[in-house]
């Protein structure tokens, strides 16, 4: 096989992986992250009422699944649904580390600006949109 079609074939086979590459283009520190994620999200093409809401107090953070009601911006939180979130970063990735009465696990975000937010967990992506009223 020629050179250059064995680099033409290496180029092809890692596109893929540019869809996990991270595109935080907003956020350059924790602090960023922060001020980007917190919000009420909500996972993109899927029937639910869930909604997540993010917020931070003196430096940690707080996710809760929280359930829409019949008024416009009112919302209902999901018993035992609390966790509490930390934001890492490593290099020029950011990470979210759950943690809940029963364990713990890590997302990585892949893209988040003010509308969008799309996490990695367990190698599986969700894209999210950001809820304003």
């Amino acid at each position: 096989m020629a050179l250059h079609k064995k680099y033409f074939l290496l180029f092809i086979l890692l596109i893929p992986f540019q869809n996990f590459a991270q595109t935080a283009s907003c956020c350059t520190s924790i602090e960023v992250v922060e001020e980007a994620l917190s919000g009420y999200w909500k996972i993109k093409n899927v029937d639910s009422k869930s909604v997540y809401h993010y917020w931070f107090e003196n430096g940690r953070g707080n996710v809760e699944n929280v359930e829409t009601t019949e008024t416009i911006g009112k919302y209902k939180p999901v018993e035992k649904s609390h966790s509490y979130i930390y934001i890492k970063k490593e290099g020029d990735i950011f990470t979210l580390e759950y943690i809940y009465k029963h364990g713990s696990w890590t997302s990585k975000i892949t893209h988040l600006d003010a509308n969008n937010l799309v996490l990695v967990t367990n190698e599986e992506a969700t894209a999210y949109y950001k809820i304003k009223y």
